[in-house]
């Protein structure tokens, strides 16, 4: 991987096999964190792989992967973090959405499905860096594409997290509280309409606006995504995933 930066950020496309050092930093996060084995994360996520982008932000010095995002295109597989509501909090999505006031258009709607970093790079500034990596990737790529919602399921203190880092542009649904998850003792679904994101950090955060929005702010530590390249891989992959039936759009509405 040609380039001075110690980091950098690429995105994988369905089943692509350099994904691998990105995807073993999900299987040992989550399992260190949640329990949960290779071989559940195998069966949670087989209904959604050929939907699933990889983001992974690099060491070019270790060649390993520091950090990682699994990103669900809309596909008939739906998303897995509203097809979990249900059983997992018992509302259905419709009246989940309706409650919180959103009409939220799916073929325009990202499942960031899970975001992990290596124990190794969980100091205060790497950690920071690291995770504001992959979400520069993810909204910069998404943009490109006219995507305007991610949707998410995340562990309390995750959520926490995030909110704070983010200016509070994520927001958990109204009526759904934390409940167990996974292995995670709490997590709560949770939206972010990047439209408005983008309007209030323009506002209230012009550094962050330009890192997330822009694309700038993380050199000389982070080489940002190609987001040309990333946005033509994620295009391929949603065209083979476009068949979304009726039936579960209107599930989600």
């Amino acid at each position: 991987m040609p380039g001075d930066a110690p980091f950098c950020v690429r995105l994988f496309a369905p089943g692509d096999p350099e994904s691998a050092p990105a995807r073993q930093v999900e299987h040992a996060v989550f399992l260190e964190a949640f329990g949960n084995t290779e071989e559940l994360l195998a069966k949670e996520y087989e209904p959604y792989e050929p939907a699933s982008l990889i983001l992974g932000v690099m060491d070019r010095r270790r060649q390993v992967a520091a950090g990682m995002m699994r990103v669900l295109l809309p596909s008939a597989a739906g998303f897995k973090s509203l097809n979990d509501v249900g059983p997992c909090w018992g509302v259905s999505v419709p009246d989940m959405l309706t409650a919180t006031g959103l009409e939220l258009e799916v073929r325009r709607t990202w499942d960031i499905a899970a975001m992990a970093v290596a124990p190794e790079y969980r100091g205060k500034a790497a950690m920071g860096i690291v995770t504001m990596g992959l979400m520069q990737g993810v909204t910069m790529t998404a943009r490109r594409l006219g995507v305007d919602w991610f949707v998410a399921v995340l562990d309390l203190p995750v959520f926490r997290l995030l909110r704070w880092r983010l200016r509070f542009t994520w927001s958990g649904f109204a009526g759904v509280g934390p409940m167990p998850y996974l292995g995670s003792d709490a997590s709560i679904p949770a939206w972010c309409r990047l439209s408005a994101a983008r309007d209030h950090l323009a506002g209230t955060d012009p550094d962050l606006h330009a890192l997330l929005f822009e694309g700038t702010g993380l050199a000389p530590a982070i080489e940002a995504l190609d987001v040309d390249a990333a946005a033509e891989t994620a295009a391929a992959a949603a065209a083979a995933t476009a068949d979304v039936p009726t039936a579960w759009l209107n599930s989600t509405r």
